[in-house]
């Protein structure tokens, strides 16, 4: 069976913690010549990605912009939440998600558009062969304030913890569970495992826009509801990954003009 790839990049959140001027996504912003989006789309593409789907919210049309000269636009498709102030980023991923269903895709990348990462690492979880991987890096690199944690046992993930608060608590391990690794907010899921997410994520929208309250759910709730072992796929670049959740990220990327290999 031809294996055909789509990714969805969540673009949408409003990033508080960055104080940015009204106009501009962190996701658009310049870092050395290129933006965190147009390096992300474009090594994914190059890594075989056959269908790209930005989720966009917050200053949307910053992101467009960043887009509007990448030589690849026609593979990129941009999915609208307009509850991205209100849901969390599991609505998000819902909405990329739902706009791939009933189109002729068997596997799914999902990533972040604030990431920085390596080509190299992209390309090595996108054609790895398994039905579910994470990209991620050694716990010797965990924040408990602001990494995603995976856990699980026998070198496999079961599941991933992620502090909202920020308040740095270590997650609360069973007697068979051990930390795996820090995530690199990148996931790859085929086959049936790809089937089950998608219909976790179609039901999880119908959901939230029938909900009276936000769903505040971050963007490992339906991962985490999939019940299966899923592959670590280690970063051969881990010093090179960039979250840019505050200013101190930006400098930093800026400082090194991120090393785009």
């Amino acid at each position: 069976m031809d294996i055909k790839t789509a990714a969805v990049i969540l673009c949408a959140g409003v990033g508080n913690r960055m104080g940015l001027p009204d106009g501009i996504n962190k996701c658009a912003l310049r870092i050395g010549t290129t933006t965190p989006i147009r390096h992300t789309v474009s090594a994914l593409i190059k890594s075989g990605v056959d269908g790209v789907f930005i989720v966009l919210g917050y200053e949307a049309d910053s992101v467009k912009a960043a887009m509007s000269e990448y030589n690849e636009a026609g593979k990129v498709t941009f999915v609208y939440n307009e509850f991205y102030n209100y849901h969390g980023c599991e609505y998000s991923l819902s909405c990329g998600v739902k706009s791939i269903d009933g189109l002729d895709y068997n596997k799914l990348i999902i990533a972040e558009g604030d990431s920085l990462l390596s080509t190299t690492s992209i390309s090595n979880l996108i054609n790895s062969n398994y039905d579910a991987a994470s990209l991620v890096r050694s716990a010797a690199y965990i924040d408990y304030k602001r990494s995603v944690i995976a856990i699980g046992k026998e070198n496999m993930i079961s599941r991933f913890e992620y502090d909202t608060g920020h308040k740095g608590a270590p997650p609360i391990l069973s007697d068979s569970e051990e930390i795996i690794g820090e995530s690199m907010q990148l996931w790859m899921f085929s086959g049936s495992v790809f089937q089950k997410l998608k219909e976790l994520l179609i039901s999880y929208n119908h959901m939230a826009n029938q909900s009276e309250t936000p769903m505040r759910d971050s963007g490992l709730y339906s991962i985490n509801r999939l019940g299966v072992d899923i592959s670590p796929v280690f970063s051969d670049k881990p010093d090179e990954w960039i979250n840019l959740n505050t200013k101190h990220d930006v400098k930093k990327a800026k400082e090194v003009l991120w090393l785009i290999k």
